[in-house]
């Protein structure tokens, strides 16, 4: 085939441009991009482009994923499936993307993990029935549900407690295990706390 200006033009399919694009990744060990191109000769850029419609395309076609952590062919299956029984983290580790990616895919298609109705909200009301509106160290009426042991469902190891209290024990400036530890050990330190806040 020629060109207008007579040149010869090779009349690329698109399993060759795949075969084309692997074999360049496989030469550079990471996706390419356009300046890779110039290091095999080749379909020029504009033409994989013209084939796939964009860049993006052209690298998922080749199983390959693109810069910007998009997620390929059944990777979003994966997510809808396991969101609720895995972290994200963990996700994002076996589909080797960032958890921002998985974040990012949850929030656009309306897979909250804490949404009404669900865990950690739910075990809060029943917290409240069971302890009381209030914090049950200072008696704040602003509250928060803490699981003195992480993900339990046991009401034993909910407490309420005030966003202060919470944070004292969340960021590990005094260690409760137990409910009876909330007055043995967070009650004297809250007290003590604010004795010396100034208002």
């Amino acid at each position: 085939m020629r060109t207008k200006v007579g040149k010869f033009k090779t009349p690329y399919t698109r399993n060759v441009i795949v075969s084309y694009i692997k074999a360049v990744s496989e030469l550079t060990g990471k996706s390419p991009t356009y300046r890779d191109l110039n290091q095999v000769p080749g379909p020029a850029a504009r033409t994989i482009v013209r084939h796939f419609g964009t860049w993006s395309k052209a690298l998922k076609a080749a199983g390959l994923r693109p810069k910007t952590n998009q997620l390929l062919k059944g990777e979003k299956t994966f997510i809808r499936k396991n969101w609720r029984k895995m972290t994200d983290k963990q996700i994002a580790e076996d589909l080797g993307v960032t958890p921002e990616v998985i974040k990012y895919y949850r929030m656009n298609y309306s897979l909250w993990k804490n949404r009404k109705g669900t865990s950690k909200q739910k075990h809060k009301a029943d917290g409240m029935r069971i302890y009381g509106k209030n914090c049950e160290v200072c008696n704040l009426p602003i509250t928060e549900l803490h699981h003195i042991k992480p993900k339990s469902d046991k009401p034993d190891d909910w407490a309420i407690l005030c966003p202060t209290c919470h944070s004292i024990i969340t960021r590990k400036i005094v260690t409760v295990r137990t409910r009876n530890e909330l007055k043995t050990e967070l009650k004297p330190y809250v007290k003590n706390l604010y004795k010396t806040i100034g208002f």
